[in-house]
């Protein structure tokens, strides 16, 4: 499975790394490309530029 990592930097609000979720759920994909495709969606339709989504391969044992 595959997830997005959205990475703020320490600058403004503190340094933070998360799961992206959608009502609560992280959100998980198939495919890299999937992932990927999103993680550029994101990307691209965010108004704060200091934020950065990434698209992770992700173990299945855990949740972080």
């Amino acid at each position: 499975m595959y997830r997005i990592l959205c990475q703020r930097p320490s600058r403004e609000l503190g340094a933070g790394l998360t799961w992206v979720k959608q009502d609560g759920k992280i959100i998980e994909f198939s495919t890299m490309e999937e992932a990927g495709a999103k993680a550029k969606e994101l990307s691209e339709n965010i108004n704060v530029t200091k934020v950065k989504y990434t698209a992770r391969a992700h173990n299945l044992g855990g949740d972080e």
